[in-house]
Order: structure tokens, then C-alpha cells, then sequence
């Protein structure tokens, strides 16, 4: 078998048992607590679909399915519409209705089981250390276009950004995240322990359509800024650059970033610029002189080459508690833009469907393994809190129908709660349906985005082709643009 197809097929057993797993280990929660209830449970499963082996215990059938993608237990005396009590069993007495209180530890249950997961994934990620990742950092400005719009407006590298639209922020996703949701920006920042306020930010749209703000990123490790491509005719070409060349330094200075390398290139107006660079994997260094050439159109000096940069993979031990903060942080931010009106639409156009959580795993396990279990400490405390929310086919929902029942002493209409049930039911299935066509028109768009981005000529204006913050996997392959 081909090295390639081992680790597709390690990538893909990998992402059923994390994916899986997380199902798993929120449906254990509800089997345990209801075995020590001493409800009554017909069914308990590993993985979902047809049941390829299954054993019968007292009065509990265990199951393993075909699909490996989470599992589910069966529990008649949970049954939210009360039809479970209405069979030849309950006439009999051997299916008695249990109290609202017990229904809400065991609805619980499932979510504070995953909560529990993360916390034990996140203790192992401490321990065993991740690669950088700027998302869950620090919001600090690390880089800037000098000629974008928002160095204009003030802001520059270095900057702490404290809020955004007087929303606080603590992590660099959460900057990301309110810049995809507002097409105008307010921002307070930290400088020199001083508080300054950059105001009159236009978001913009990139060619996925998502809103973000040029010119502005993270703080990254760069390792190396290389010429990707070399333009013909270009000053470049004819000081004798080659694709594949590393910048090493500019005017007898490090090369520290794309950002450093486009800022000297302007500042030098015209003048003569001295490159070493080095070449091929014995790292040979080479001493070069160029002149740039103002470009009319664009209004900038130009040396006609596409940079690209590589980055060390610098590991990280993140505290437990600072990761649930991110987890939960993210979760609540996103369902905080879907109540607020000027946030709504673009907070519903962002969110993605299981193709998209499925392709980030698969991502995640691609990059690295901690970097994977990483993520499924988020999905663990996703699944949790949108479990809790107060529908009725969700854990909430059972919470919510036995608080009533507390609080009244009577149980709602049976028509009404099947009615309610049915409901959401429908639309949830229909909601799954909608966003899994959007997560394929998405990657079609993806993919497209970038066949036409890899056949663009290397001379194109510098950022159009934008970070795009919606997706880690088009992240990934971003073509950063030429100088």
C-alpha cells in the first residue's frame, strides 16, 4: 500500500474515533446516570446505523453499528412526549414514569461529560505541548500592511486589542470573529500601557465572502520569507533570483517578515536594494542588487516577485482552564452575533455544518495529533453547550419540560409537547440537510478559489488575495501575494 493511502486511511480512522467519540462519551453520561436511577434501558451503542454484533444483559442490549460516528442510548422513560408510558409494558407497571429531577441530572449528564472530556484532553495538551497556533493567542497586532487601511486609521504592530465594538476580547479569534460579523470597526487598543482608540474600520469581503480586515495579522513564527515566484522581465529576474530563494537579508538586515521585506522595498524608492539570499538545501549564499520600478497603476515600487514565507513549529503548553475559556468563549461569542441584528446575518452565513466540522478534523489530524485532540476538546464543549440550549429535543428541552413540571406540578399538554417535538424535529433535519449543501457549495468555492488563485499572474496587487479567517483549511493555502 502506498505511503499516501496509509496515512489517508490513518486520517480517516483517526477522525471516527475523535468525531465518534465525542457522541460516545455524551451518550455515556446519560447510560450511567440512568443505570444508577435504575431506569430502565433497551439499548446502548457504539457507533450509529445498522448493528453489525450485539449481546443482550440484563435486559440491555449492547450494540456495535456500522457507522463509527458516535453512538446513542435507549431510554424509554425519558421519552419528552410521554408515548413510551402508553404501551403494554407501562399497563403492566414495568414502566413507571421517574422524577423531573432525576430527568435533569440525567439529561446533564451528557453535556458534563464532555465538559469533563475536554478538561482531560486540554490536561494532555498541557503536558505534551501543541504547534503554535495565533487563533487561541494573544489579540496582538503582529503585522501590518503599511499601506492598508488600518495603519492609516492608527493601528500598528504591537497593538494589544483590548474591545471591539465595546465587546471585550481576550484571545486573537475573538478579533477574528467580530471583524467577520461587522462591516465597521471601533477598536480600543493597549500601546505602551496606554489605552488608544482606532476608529472608522471598513471591513472588507474576501473572495469566499467573508468579512475581514486587510492588512492586519497575528503574531506568527516565521522561519523563512522565499521568493515563490519570479516575475520575467522583472528586476528580479535580472539580478538573477530564483523561485525557491530565500530572502535571508535586505540592506544587511534580517528578514523577519513579508511585511519587513514590502516595507523596505518602498521605503527605498527606487535605490538600489542589496539581497542575500540562500539557495538550494546546502543553503549556498548568494549577494544580489536590484532597483525597483514604481508601478503606475498600483502606486507602488516593485521588484517582481510573489512572496511566500514557512514558519517553525514552535510548540506551546497552554494552560486547562485558559483553553476551556477559548472553548466556551468562541461557542458563546458565535451564538451572541446569531441574537444581535446587525450580527445575524453574517453569523448565520458563517456557521458550518458536520462536512465542515468533519473536514477540520481530518484537517486537525492532518497537522498534528495534539493539534487534533486539541480541537476535540472544542467540539467536546460545543456539543455541550449547544446541548443545553433550551430545545425541546435536546438535552435543554428535557430540562426545560421537568423544570416546568417542578415549578407547576403538571406536565404539559401531550398534543402540545408532541406537536413542539415534531416541530423541531423537522427543522433541525432540514437545517442539517441546508448546511450540508451549503458545506459542499463551500468547498467547490474553496477548491475553485484556489485554481484560479494558483493561475494568477505573480504581478497582482499585494493582499488581494486575503487571509480568509472563516476557514483554518484555506488559511492553510494562502498564496500571500508579490512584492
Amino acid at each position: 500500500m502506498k505511503i499516501f493511502d496509509i496515512q489517508f486511511l490513518y486520517s480517516v480512522v483517526m477522525v471516527a474515533i475523535l468525531f465518534g467519540g465525542t457522541v460516545f462519551i455524551h451518550e455515556l453520561g446519560h447510560f450511567l446516570t440512568a443505570k444508577w436511577f435504575g431506569l430502565r434501558i433497551d439499548a446502548f451503542s457504539i457507533g450509529m446505523g445498522p448493528v453489525l454484533w450485539q449481546k443482550t444483559i440484563n435486559g440491555t442490549s449492547y450494540r456495535i453499528s456500522l457507522l463509527p460516528i458516535g453512538g446513542y442510548v435507549a431510554l424509554p422513560q425519558m421519552d419528552i412526549t410521554g408515548s413510551a408510558f402508553e404501551n403494554e409494558d407501562a399497563k403492566k407497571g414495568k414502566l413507571e414514569p421517574v422524577a423531573p429531577w432525576k430527568r435533569i441530572i440525567i439529561a446533564v449528564a451528557g453535556p458534563f461529560m464532555n465538559v469533563v472530556a475536554a478538561f482531560v484532553l486540554c490536561l494532555v495538551v498541557y503536558n505534551a505541548g501543541k504547534p503554535y497556533d495565533p487563533g487561541p493567542g494573544p489579540a496582538v497586532v503582529g503585522w501590518m500592511n503599511p499601506n492598508s487601511v488600518a495603519y492609516e486609521a492608527g493601528l500598528r504592530e504591537g497593538d494589544l486589542i483590548r474591545e471591539v465594538n465595546g465587546d471585550r476580547v481576550h484571545f486573537w479569534t475573538d478579533f477574528q470573529i467580530a471583524t467577520s460579523l461587522n462591516q465597521r470597526l471601533e477598536l480600543q487598543v493597549i500601546r505602551d500601557r496606554e489605552v488608544h482608540y482606532v476608529s472608522g474600520l471598513e471591513t472588507e469581503r474576501n473572495p469566499l465572502g467573508f468579512l475581514y480586515l486587510p492588512g492586519v495579522g497575528p503574531i506568527e513564527h516565521v522561519e523563512h520569507v522565499l521568493a515563490q515566484a519570479v516575475q520575467k522581465g522583472s528586476p528580479a529576474e535580472s539580478a538573477g533570483l530564483e523561485p525557491g530563494d530565500i530572502l535571508h537579508k535586505i540592506n544587511g538586515e534580517e528578514v523577519e517578515s513579508i511585511n519587513f521585506f514590502r516595507a523596505q522595498v518602498q521605503e527605498s524608492e527606487g535605490n538600489p536594494l542589496s539581497l542575500t539570499i540562500l539557495r538550494g538545501d546546502e543553503m549556498e549564499e548568494f549577494q544580489l542588487s536590484l532597483a525597483p520600478q514604481f508601478d503606475e497603476e498600483l502606486g507602488r515600487w516593485l521588484i517582481g516577485i510573489n512572496l511566500g514565507e514557512t514558519y517553525q513549529e514552535v510548540m506551546v503548553h497552554p494552560q486547562p482552564v485558559e483553553q476551556m475559556h477559548y472553548f466556551s468563549g468562541v461557542i458563546f461569542r458565535t451564538l451572541r452575533g446569531l441574537i444581535r441584528p446587525r450580527e445575524r446575518g453574517e453569523a448565520a452565513g458563517g456557521i458550518g455544518g458536520p462536512a465542515i466540522m468533519i473536514g477540520s478534523i481530518h484537517q486537525q489530524v492532518q497537522l498534528h495529533p495534539m493539534q487534533a485532540l486539541w480541537f476535540t476538546a472544542l467540539i467536546n464543549v460545543n456539543l455541550a453547550i449547544i446541548n443545553l440550549l433550551p430545545l425541546i429535543v435536546l438535552d435543554g428541552g428535557h430540562i426545560m419540560v421537568a423544570l416546568f413540571e417542578i415549578v407547576t406540578g403538571k406536565k404539559i399538554h401531550k398534543k402540545l409537547i408532541i406537536a413542539m417535538a415534531n416541530t423541531m424535529v423537522a427543522l433541525l433535519l432540514t437545517l442539517m440537510v441546508l448546511l450540508t449543501f451549503k458545506d459542499v457549495r463551500f468547498y467547490f468555492r474553496l477548491n475553485q478559489w484556489r485554481n484560479e488563485n494558483a493561475a494568477e499572474e505573480v504581478n497582482r496587487e499585494p493582499n488581494d488575495t486575503p487571509k480568509v479567517e472563516a476557514s483554518p483549511e484555506a488559511n492553510a493555502n494562502e498564496d500571500v501575494g508579490p512584492e
